[in-house]
């Protein structure tokens, strides 16, 4: 018997926001899958936040594992919460964790799809290998297709898409003047640089940044430094050894307003953050410098994104003149019809 799927829970990874990001072309191909249902996503409340406006989610329920509400108590709160407005007739769960998967159980999901590693595949109705040579979100949608089949012709798109609003898009622009200088007028000619990032393993020296943006400011660009407030002494200490001005945002933005800054600019160039996938989103140019973390499951891989990946995950083995080759090549790519608005 085919059981009618009317509620949908999609779990994604509730810590890091740049997975949430990377799983919406799964939201997108669940939507197309069963356009009746109601869809629910189920996140961390940085990535709940950036994903307002999505038109493929019903309802985002946030969930800290962290937060001020822990233990037993917050978990049994969730389930409650998921099985409201009714309990889901199926859940895609991409988040690995053995939690996740015993949610999805306990919230009285009948179809429970997702990846059978770490000891989960008793616990799903649908298991699904993980493959580790595999881009992320081909797996993400591997979890759909074992329960709807990719339609013949239609393929699935695998580029992230995020969404802000007019509003949100001159909060952005007024923000760039009130610190930009009266030089470059021109919106195309801003480049923006994310120093830092979570781990320390994963950032790319300051000094390379320096000479990076030094280069596009004498190519007449503005440089636009950003990233959350943990990050204020990797932009400051790149602006100390750049020649040029740059304009540091860093930890200056509330997270809505960095994505209205993002919105105006002409190329990102960063480590392996969210912010870099923010940017991918909102189809601003990235180039993203992977060393540790695996760049063919994680980096952006849109025709206007490029991935400078660390010899043996040395970061320190990426050079600068590599990256302003990259960054010169797509802005290049874009200049003659941003020129011409």
């Amino acid at each position: 018997m085919t059981i009618p799927i009317r509620s949908v829970l999609v779990m994604t990874k509730h810590r890091f926001m740049g997975d949430t990001i990377v799983a919406t072309p799964l939201l997108r191909a669940t939507k197309h899958a069963f356009p009746d249902a109601r869809i629910t996503l189920l996140t961390g409340p940085p990535a709940a936040l950036v994903l307002q406006g999505c038109p493929y989610v019903d309802r985002i329920v946030r969930y800290d594992p962290r937060g001020a509400q822990r233990g037993a108590v917050a978990f049994f709160r969730l389930l409650r919460d998921l099985r409201r407005p009714r309990r889901p007739d199926l859940c895609l769960i991409v988040d690995r964790s053995l939690r996740s998967a015993l949610s999805a159980l306990l919230c009285g999901s009948r179809l429970r799809a997702g990846f059978s590693s770490e000891g989960r595949g008793r616990l799903l109705t649908h298991p699904v290998p993980y493959r580790k040579d595999r881009r992320e979100i081909e797996c993400y949608l591997d979890v759909l297709r074992s329960v709807a089949p990719e339609p013949p012709g239609l393929p699935y798109d695998p580029s992230p898409i995020l969404w802000i609003t007019d509003d949100e898009r001159a909060r952005g622009a007024q923000i760039l003047a009130e610190r930009e200088e009266a030089a470059n007028g021109a919106l195309w000619r801003r480049v923006g640089i994310q120093p830092g990032a979570s781990y320390t393993k994963k950032q790319w020296s300051a000094e390379g940044f320096a000479q990076v943006a030094d280069t596009l400011a004498g190519d007449g660009f503005e440089i636009v430094l950003l990233g959350g407030p943990d990050e204020t002494e990797a932009s400051r200490e790149v602006a100390r050894r750049m020649r040029a001005r740059a304009v540091d945002l860093t930890g200056a933005t509330k997270l809505r307003e960095t994505m209205g800054v993002l919105a105006h600019l002409s190329l990102f160039i960063g480590n392996d953050t969210g912010v870099s996938h923010i940017a991918a989103g909102l189809g601003v140019p990235t180039i993203g410098l992977f060393g540790p973390t695996p760049a063919h499951k994680w980096g952006n891989q849109g025709p206007r994104d490029a991935i400078l990946t660390a010899p043996d995950g040395d970061m320190e083995r990426i050079t600068a003149n590599d990256v302003i080759h990259a960054a010169r090549a797509a802005l290049l790519r874009q200049i003659p019809a941003e020129a011409g608005r």
